[in-house]
């Protein structure tokens, strides 16, 4: 993990923007060109949003020192954005981009519970460590 910076590094503020631009871009490259949306402001506008949030709440974390939880959250939306793209390939007549963004929340959440629970075993570890 040491492309990660360390906790309460300035490093993390500049990763909060890169990471909710990339997922927005992801968002929209699923939207309007897998999927054959027209473009929309507030589409646009919601997944800025959603992005945004999205990033807030991971890169925070992690400038906290929830880098286990950065780094499991970060590969349930991996795992979550690659089955998306792929959901949105088969003939679900209609219902392939509501399927998808549920597969998508399904595994970021997944991630984000791990996550937590890894740096809950972390944490409980270096507590009975110092006992």
């Amino acid at each position: 993990m040491e492309f990660m910076p360390p906790a309460k590094s300035s490093r993390w503020l500049f990763w909060i923007p890169g990471y909710a631009l990339l997922l927005w871009l992801l968002f929209i490259l699923h939207r309007f060109v897998l999927l054959g949306q027209t473009a929309n402001g507030t589409f646009l506008l919601r997944f800025a949003l959603l992005s945004l949030v999205i990033s807030a709440i991971l890169n925070c974390s992690g400038w906290l020192g929830a880098r286990l939880l950065w780094l499991i959250t970060t590969g349930g939306i991996i795992i979550g954005l690659g089955l998306m793209f792929i959901y949105s390939y088969r003939d679900m007549s209609g219902w392939e981009d509501l399927a998808g963004f549920l597969t998508f929340a399904i595994f970021m959440l997944g991630g984000f519970a791990l996550g937590l629970l890894a740096e809950f075993v972390q944490w409980l570890m270096k507590r009975l460590r110092k006992s």
